[in-house]
């Protein structure tokens, strides 16, 4: 995360208990007669391991401890999927028993009942607390999650990270989507390199060169194309490749003394490391995927029986809950996110704890009710492969069908609300485009960008000025408005933004820099304003930024100053007068996501108070380091004053909802507070 992005998830998982049949089962963990595979025979410490990777997911996704990089969990079990399925192909081959049809029977086995359970039981809450844009995005990834291709959709839809994220009860399955597009094709390449090259002579060769080339398109992504490294299969194969190359190397020679425990301890080390020193800020996977990679291998190749590592894994706690690891993924994504939709304050960490160990517990009720009796074959609910494949298939159209149901109503806006509709309910967090929508992304001279064919005053600056716009025309003295205006690009001469999360673009921050030029050649022609209003967080600093050279660095706040006064004195050139507004408080949450719930269940009063009002001791997004710096030039007006008159930061007043997403001001709380204060007034008598 995702981001969701990131996590992982435990998916060609769940070794055979004992007492399961050992040639049925799809685990690949399981007893073997085939001397030449390393490894054979059922191993208790893989379903450890699979412990140690799926808890830290699980508790990143909750936001619980300093699993930072829980999310790499999922590179370990990709590292298991790729070993475990690789010694039972390999063991078929050997034995003359390799069947495609056998090998995608296991699977469907193996993933779809419990998938099924999870989607089926998604659906009613995703009806009843989810917005008409989000319901229609999970109808959308009900249709994906049938194809196998959510990761795909989710890659076009945003990143893992992002606060939105949050609230996709499926987006933890674009890893099954990995997976099984890998396993498209990684069988019938096994089957050709086994039949024409030799057997298994010549596997680990080709694979390894498969695998370096994967692994170098997933380093070239992660500067690239971040998004597409981490969601697609091309750049995640190597990890698979990683463990079926393990897989058939010979089996590794057991060291004496203890020396023997040094390999996996370090491989358990290495998966913490990544775990705790990693985030949703590093280049990741990449390179520094080989981290948690190598981390599993080591486990994998030595970390067996009569070794410290293999005994701690083996233990029965870390070994039922990795036998149930599948299952728990599952239910954890849409237990945390129904939480956060349910009620318009978020669950804390006491809560979010608790739904953790509900999501183990749920797991282990699948696991036992549903994952083991389909898993038989010749007994349970579907005995004979026809029969499988064909309750997928319906499965499959059903839910599917359900999806494009809901996509296609729009997620249904009439569905009823406290006082209206959640279609109305979502209108209010409309995106605040200012002026409208043609005043984003590009410079522009349209009539619907300005209020008067001769403006006197120009609205510069990102998303933050957009929003803006709404208030200074709410006032009693309307000013003859301009609106210039494109999302992350600050008003700042010479420096355009270079990145925005994990995503570098270097044509984005040209065309920054060509945009505020353009702005400043047009104020240059119209005299007649007389009041620029520069807006921005400014908090680009945190980023690297792009000058008019094209060099790269880290844009500092005094960088990033000594830009903003080039930009006022350029401004006071053309005889125009300017005043920054800064951004307004947030407490780091979606605010109108929390308003929305509020309004959706009747909390939003005629009062002062709701629910989503914070301690002004705990606002953030305002620029201190840089405004001290830029104070002295420029004159500031400061929202925090107009949000926070007191010791409490509101998020609504009167029933008007303030804000409508984690920093920008909704249409209505834009309007709100610039009729309050009079922004436009207040602009123009400190502007100098």
């Amino acid at each position: 995360m995702q981001g969701v992005a990131a996590g992982g998830r435990p998916f060609n998982g769940g070794s055979a208990p004992p007492g399961l049949p050992t040639r049925t089962s799809p685990t690949g963990n399981e007893p073997s007669e085939n001397p030449t595979i390393a490894n054979t025979g059922y191993r208790p410490e893989i379903d450890g391991l699979r412990a140690v990777a799926v808890v830290p997911v699980i508790l990143f996704h909750a936001g619980l401890g300093p699993f930072h990089g829980g999310f790499a969990g999922v590179d370990v079990f990709f590292a298991i999927s790729g070993f475990l399925i690789t010694r039972l192909l390999v063991a078929d081959l050997q034995a003359g028993a390799f069947s495609i049809a056998g090998f995608y029977e296991r699977r469907v086995r193996r993933i779809l009942p419990a998938l099924f359970l999870v989607m089926v039981a998604c659906v009613p809450f995703a009806w009843a607390w989810l917005l008409p844009s989000q319901l229609d995005d999970f109808g959308k990834s009900l249709v994906a999650v049938c194809l196998f291709a959510s990761n795909v959709l989710f890659w076009r839809e945003q990143g893992y990270f992002g606060a939105d994220t949050a609230l996709k009860p499926l987006l933890h399955t674009w890893s099954l989507a990995v997976e099984e597009q890998f396993y498209i094709a990684f069988p019938l390449l096994l089957w050709a390199l086994w039949r024409w090259a030799g057997g298994r002579r010549w596997l680990p060769a080709v694979l390894g060169a498969l695998a370096l080339a994967s692994l170098a398109l997933s380093q070239w992504s992660t500067v690239h194309a971040a998004q597409a490294g981490f969601y697609l299969a091309p750049g995640r194969a190597w990890e698979l490749l990683a463990g079926a190359i393990c897989a058939l190397l010979p089996e590794a020679k057991v060291r004496a003394g203890a020396v023997r425990h040094v390999p996996g301890l370090a491989g358990l080390g290495m998966i913490a490391a990544a775990v705790l020193l990693f985030s949703e800020d590093s280049a990741f996977p990449g390179l520094l995927a080989l981290l948690p990679v190598g981390g599993a291998l080591l486990v994998l190749r030595h970390g067996g029986a009569g070794t410290a590592a293999g005994r701690v894994l083996a233990h029965p706690l870390p070994r039922g809950i990795g036998l149930v690891s599948y299952s728990a993924y599952l239910w954890h994504q849409p237990l945390f996110t129904f939480a956060r939709a349910q009620s318009a304050a978020l669950p804390g960490k006491v809560e979010m704890a608790a739904l953790a160990l509900l999501a183990i517990g749920l797991g282990a009720l699948s696991w036992w009710f549903v994952e083991l009796p389909f898993r038989r074959r010749g007994a349970g609910p579907l005995p004979r492969r026809g029969a499988v494949f064909a309750g997928a298939l319906a499965g499959m159209a059903v839910l599917a069908g359900a999806g494009v149901v809901l996509h296609r109503a729009h997620g249904f806006p009439a569905r009823p609300a406290a006082n209206g509709t959640m279609g109305a309910l979502e209108q209010r967090l409309a995106i605040n485009f200012g002026l409208g929508p043609e005043c984003e992304g590009r410079f522009t001279l349209s009539p619907a960008c300005a209020t008067a064919e001769k403006p006197d005053m120009l609205l510069w600056g990102d998303s933050f000025a957009m929003h803006l716009a709404p208030g200074l025309m709410a006032g009693p003295r309307r000013p003859a408005l301009r609106q210039m205006t494109i999302s992350s690009c600050a008003p700042l001469l010479d420096i355009g933004l270079m990145a925005a999360g994990r995503d570098y673009d270097p044509a984005a921050a040209r065309d920054c820099i060509a945009f505020d030029e353009q702005v400043l050649g047009w104020l240059k022609a119209n005299r007649q304003v007389r009041t620029v209003v520069l807006a921005s967080p400014f908090t680009m600093y945190s980023d690297l930024a792009m000058d008019r050279a094209g060099h790269v660095a880290t844009a500092t706040p005094d960088r990033v100053a000594d830009a903003l006064r080039r930009t006022v004195a350029a401004i006071r050139a053309t005889g125009a007068r300017v005043v920054v507004i800064a951004p307004p408080p947030n407490d780091g949450t979606n605010l109108g996501q929390c308003l929305a719930r509020a309004a959706r269940n009747g909390q939003l009063s005629g009062d002062t108070g709701s629910p989503c009002d914070f301690p002004r001791a705990q606002a953030k997004n305002y620029p201190d380091a840089l405004m001290a710096r830029i104070a002295p030039v420029v004159p500031v007006i400061r929202l925090d004053t107009m949000v926070c008159p007191r010791e409490t930061c509101l998020a609504q007043h009167d029933g008007r909802m303030i804000w409508r997403d984690d920093g920008h001001l909704s249409i209505e709380g834009s309007r709100w507070l610039g009729a309050r204060y009079h922004w436009a007034a207040l602009a123009r008598q400190l502007a100098r």
